[in-house]
C-alpha cells in the first residue's frame, strides 16, 4: 500500500472512505452470488431430484469455499499489517502467503476426500438415494460423488483466485480485485449456460456439466490472477526457512480464522439434516435458499471485503476513534439497507419465488422464506461485518465465538424448535428469530466494548494526572 493511499484511509472522512472503497466491490460480489443462483436455476431444468442432489452437496462445497476465503482473510490481515509496519517486506510477505495457502488447501483437499463418503452419509444423501440398481437416484448419487471429488481438485485454483483478490484489497486496490472477480464470474456464467442448458449443443446433464464448468474456469483464472499480481508487485521466491516459519508462526490464529469460516457450512449441514427429516422438497428449496441468502446479504458481504483494510489500517496506526466511527457507520448502513430489502421482498415474494424456480412445491416454500427470513438478515449482516473487523484487529478468538454463538447456539436450536412444531411458516419464522438474536448479541458486545474502552481511557487519564501531580510535588520539594 503506497503512502498516499495509507494517509487517505487514515485521514479522510470515514463514510467517504467506506463508500469509495466498497463501490467497486458491489458489482463483483453481486456477480458472485448471482452466479450461484444461475447455477441452481440451470440445474432446475433437470428436475427436483437433481436440485435435491445439489442441495446435499452445498454444505460440502460451501465449506470448501469457506476455507479458501478463511485463508484469504489471513492473507488480507497479514498484508495490511505488513504494509503499515514493515513496508519493505511486502513483496516477500505476499509470495510466502500464496505458497502457505496452497500448501494448506492441498492438505484440506486430501482430508475432505478421505471422509467424503462419511460426510454424505451424515447429510442424509445416502438414505435419499437408497434403492434398487438402476434407480435414477443411484445414478445421481454417483454423479454427486464425482462432482464433489472434482471440486476438491480445483479447490487449489479457487484458493489462488481468492488469495489474489484479498491481496489487492489489502493494498487498497479494490478496482483490480473487482475486475478480476467480474471477469472470472462472467466467464463461468458463459461456460455454465453452454454446458447446462438442455438446448445447448454442448449440453452435459446434471452435476457432471457443473464439474466441468468450475474446473475449466477456475484453473484458467488462477493463472491469469497470478500473472496480473506478479506484474503489479513483482513476486519473489521466498526462502524455505521463511515459508516454514510462516507456517509455524501464528498457527493458532490461522486455525481460528479458518474455523470461523467453517461455522456457517457446519450449520448448513445440520440444517440440511433437519429439513431432510421433514420432506426432501425442503432440501431442494434450501439449494436455492443458501444461494439467495448470499445475495440478500450483499451489502454486509461487500463490507467484509473493504472494512478489514479500513479498520485494520486505522487500528494498527492507533486511530481508535476512527475505528469506532467505521463500526457505527457500517452497522447503520447494514440495518437500514437490510430492512429496506426485507420489505421489498415481502411485497414481491410470490412473483420472485416462481420466477426463480418453476417447481411448484419448491416455489411455495420459497414464498414463505421470502416473507420472513430476510428480516432476520438484519442481524446476520451485523454479525458478518463485526466478525471481519475483529479479525482485522487481530482478535480472531472473539470473532470465532461470535460466529459460534450466532450460528450454533442461537440459530440451530431456534430452527430445530421450528421444525418440531412444524406449520407452514414456523421453520422460517424460527430462522428469522435466530438471525435477529445474533444481531442483538452484536449490539450488546459492541456497547459493552465501548463502555469498557471509555472506563479504561478515564482510568489512564487519571493515572497520568496523578503521576504528573506527584512529579510536580517532588520537583517542588527538591
Amino acid at each position: 500500500m503506497d503512502q498516499q493511499l495509507k494517509n487517505w484511509i487514515a485521514e479522510e472522512k470515514i463514510p467517504k472512505v467506506i463508500v469509495h472503497s466498497s463501490l467497486p466491490m458491489i458489482t463483483a460480489i453481486l456477480a458472485l452470488f448471482a452466479y450461484d443462483l444461475l447455477e441452481s436455476s440451470l440445474l432446475a431444468f433437470n428436475g427436483e431430484d437433481v436440485l435435491t442432489a445439489l442441495g446435499f452437496t452445498l454444505p460440502i462445497t460451501t465449506a470448501v469455499t469457506a476455507i479458501a476465503i478463511g485463508l484469504s482473510i489471513i492473507t488480507n490481515n497479514k498484508i495490511v499489517k505488513v504494509s503499515c509496519l514493515h513496508g519493505h517486506q511486502l513483496s516477500n510477505a505476499i509470495s510466502s502467503s500464496l505458497l502457505q495457502a496452497t500448501f494448506f488447501i492441498a492438505l484440506f483437499s486430501l482430508l475432505f476426500c478421505f471422509f467424503n463418503e462419511a460426510i454424505f452419509s451424515f447429510l442424509g444423501s445416502r438414505t435419499w438415494a437408497s434403492g434398487h440398481i438402476g434407480d435414477p437416484k443411484i445414478v445421481l448419487a454417483n454423479s454427486q460423488m464425482l462432482y464433489v471429488e472434482s471440486r476438491y481438485f480445483t479447490w487449489i485454483f479457487l484458493a489462488i483466485i481468492w488469495q489474489v483478490s484479498a491481496i489487492f484489497r489489502a493494498l487498497g486496490n479494490s478496482k483490480i480485485a473487482s475486475r478480476l472477480m467480474l471477469s472470472w464470474l462472467l466467464s463461468k456464467s458463459v461456460i455454465a449456460i453452454a454446458l447446462l442448458m438442455p438446448e445447448s449443443g454442448l449440453y452435459i446433464s446434471g452435476l457432471e456439466g457443473l464439474a466441468w464448468t468450475h474446473g475449466i474456469v477456475d484453473v484458467l483464472f488462477a493463472c491469469i490472477s497470478l500473472f496480473i499480481l506478479h506484474k503489479k508487485v513483482h513476486l519473489t521466491i521466498p526462502k524455505l526457512a521463511e515459508i516454514k516459519g510462516g507456517l509455524l508462526s501464528n498457527k493458532i490464529n490461522s486455525i481460528t480464522i479458518v474455523s470461523q469460516q467453517l461455522v456457517a457450512p457446519i450449520s448448513m449441514a445440520i440444517l440440511t439434516t433437519i429439513v431432510a427429516e421433514i420432506n426432501y422438497s425442503y432440501v431442494a428449496a434450501f439449494a436455492f435458499i443458501f444461494r439467495m441468502e448470499s445475495i440478500f446479504l450483499l451489502i454486509p458481504m461487500v463490507l467484509t471485503t473493504t472494512m478489514p483494510c479500513i479498520v485494520g489500517t486505522n487500528f494498527w496506526l492507533g486511530h481508535v476513534s476512527r475505528v469506532r466511527q467505521a463500526y457505527l457507520f457500517a452497522f447503520g448502513l447494514v440495518i437500514l439497507l437490510q430492512l429496506a430489502l426485507a420489505v421489498a421482498l415481502v411485497i414481491n415474494n410470490n412473483m420472485l419465488s416462481y420466477f426463480i424456480c418453476p417447481e411448484g412445491a419448491v416455489a411455495e416454500l420459497l414464498t414463505i422464506y421470502l416473507t420472513w427470513v430476510p428480516f432476520g438478515y438484519i442481524g446476520a449482516g451485523l454479525v458478518i461485518v463485526y466478525q471481519s473487523c475483529l479479525n482485522a484487529e487481530g482478535k480472531p478468538w472473539q470473532a470465532l465465538s461470535l460466529g459460534v454463538i450466532h450460528r450454533i447456539i442461537l440459530l440451530l436450536p431456534c430452527t430445530f424448535i421450528g421444525a418440531v412444531f412444524l406449520t407452514d411458516v414456523s421453520l422460517f419464522q424460527a430462522l428469522m428469530l435466530g438471525h435477529l438474536a445474533g444481531g442483538i448479541y452484536v449490539v450488546y458486545v459492541f456497547y459493552r466494548r465501548n463502555k469498557l474502552a471509555k472506563v479504561t481511557s478515564i482510568n489512564r487519564q487519571m493515572n497520568n494526572h496523578l503521576s504528573h501531580q506527584q512529579s510536580s510535588t517532588l520537583g517542588e520539594q527538591s
